[in-house]
């Protein structure tokens, strides 16, 4: 004599809709965090704005005040042959093999985290090489470097502020 018990689907047991509940709260928070991030920072660009004397609802001002804010800088480099250069942002870098001259504009929230530049001569080439980098921040020269010979390395660091 056994008894056989029907077991209930898992749609009706109580700990299904315990996960179910706890999975879309996850989901609904990851996505709800990272956008409550973009107004977080929109709230504290007009608060900066307001802070540098910017008025938002300005016609007449506000426009020109922001582009005259906005950071640009660039980066620059040189080889007498053949050269690579290695810029730095965020903790990465970037390496591109160039020929004569090189160069790279950042502008606005691109200059964020950007920290400087190498400039590495031809190994291959002759001890007559000469490799220089140079950092240009709204216009102005902040930074400039230069090295010689077959593996010369040059690197300029861009200013914090």
């Amino acid at each position: 004599m056994s008894e056989t018990k029907a077991k209930k689907p898992i749609f009706k047991k109580w700990w299904f809709w315990v996960i179910v509940v706890v999975v879309v709260l996850a989901i609904g928070g990851a996505v709800g965090g990272g956008s409550s991030n973009g107004s977080d920072s929109a709230s504290s660009a007009a608060t900066s704005q307001k802070t540098q004397g910017g008025d938002s609802s300005k016609t007449d001002g506000g426009a020109s005040s922001e582009q005259k804010t906005e950071k640009t800088i660039e980066l620059q480099a040189t080889a007498t042959g053949n050269g690579t250069v290695i810029w730095t942002k965020s903790g990465s870098s970037n390496t591109e093999q160039f020929s004569g001259s090189w160069s790279k504009t950042f502008t606005g929230d691109e200059t964020k985290d950007l920290t400087g530049v190498s400039v590495t001569g031809d190994v291959m080439g002759g001890n007559d090489q000469k490799v220089t980098c140079k950092v240009i921040v709204n216009g102005e020269e902040k930074d400039s470097k230069e090295a010689t010979g077959a593996a010369g390395s040059a690197f300029c660091t861009v200013p914090l502020f």
